[in-house]
């Protein structure tokens, strides 16, 4: 099958949020009082399994007061983490996806695999992401059927394109993507590779023939961001948030560090005047980027300017959808 993309998509951007409820309450003030017609929350995922209670609380409460979409993911990376069993991870899941109905997609159980399994351990995940997706939705008897997200997992065309036939007697809306390459302690980050790409683009090719939309999930920064543009209708990210712990920021096109403390600096990584920052913002303006100081000095600021270029990024990108079908009206 020769693979292309999927054709312009009104791609949405949600902000992975299983953090602290203080911080999440400081970065709602901050944009409500400095970026009100930019509104970065627009859309959440969070781990409600893994979050405290504090933090369910406050994402329910901007739900309300913001009209944000949300989306419950149900945990499958700390699976792969062993840091819960997948018995621990379909019981906890199922008891909060139970009692709160006010999300607007739930993601069902999944296994990842990591970039150092074999063909043989990818199947054998595989086929547990796709039992527990179909048993688990079952167990719930059409309730949230329209919102339930099944993961497609796998590293071959064939693992995929078996978890997509196997979700196709699914009354599903939506599918995502879980199976990019990973590095660091604990395979903990993924990675964007050629062969992570390629699979990605043989999806999107199956999920239009399937009449499904597409989910991609824990994509990087900018560059990442834009590689997969065509193929999806969705991704989540944490790397606003975690970039800024680590001192870096975004840039429309790019990732730079400003403090000197990264453990990604390099010469061409580091930028530490305000002439080059003010190049390299490519005319981005915002309230948390408006003083390099500032910026350099303050952590949530540095998060808060990250989400804000991820959102434009994405708006440009709706924007230009938009224009593109009514030339072609035309």
């Amino acid at each position: 099958m020769e693979m292309s993309p999927k054709g312009d998509k009104m791609v949405e951007f949600f902000a992975s949020m299983t953090i602290s409820p203080s911080q999440i309450k400081k970065m709602w003030d901050l944009l409500k009082e400095h970026e009100p017609k930019k509104w970065a929350f627009e859309n959440i995922i969070f781990t409600p399994i893994r979050a405290s209670k504090g933090t369910v609380e406050m994402i329910k409460k901007i739900k309300k007061e913001e009209n944000s979409t949300i989306m419950f993911d149900s945990g499958g990376f700390y699976v792969q983490q062993d840091k819960l069993t997948m018995e621990e991870l379909l019981r906890k899941s199922k008891q909060f996806y139970e009692d709160n109905n006010w999300g607007d997609w739930y993601v069902l159980p999944d296994s990842p695999p990591v970039s150092s399994d074999g063909v043989e351990i990818a199947w054998g995940k595989v086929h547990e992401t796709i039992y527990c997706a179909k048993s688990f939705s079952e167990e719930f008897n059409g309730k949230y059927e329209k919102k339930f997200i099944p993961v497609v997992q796998g590293i071959t065309k064939e693992q995929i394109y078996h978890c997509v036939k196997s979700y196709s007697d699914l009354n599903v809306k939506r599918i995502g993507f879980g199976s990019f390459g990973t590095s660091g302690k604990n395979n903990a980050i993924n990675i964007l590779t050629k062969k992570s790409l390629e699979n990605l683009r043989y999806l999107s090719i199956l999920a239009k023939d399937y009449g499904f939309e597409l989910h991609a999930f824990g994509i990087g920064g900018p560059s990442s961001i834009n590689r997969i543009r065509e193929y999806i209708d969705s991704f989540d990210s944490s790397s606003w948030d975690k970039a800024g712990g680590f001192g870096d920021v975004f840039l429309p096109n790019k990732r730079i560090n400003i403090t000197g403390r990264s453990p990604r600096i390099s010469k061409n990584h580091y930028v530490g005047d305000n002439y080059k920052f003010n190049e390299l913002r490519n005319n981005h303006e915002c309230y948390f980027c408006s003083s390099l100081k500032e910026l350099r000095e303050n952590r949530i600021y540095r998060s808060l300017h990250n989400i804000m270029i991820t959102h434009e990024t994405v708006k440009k990108w709706q924007e230009d959808t938009i224009l593109d079908t009514m030339l072609n009206q035309e």
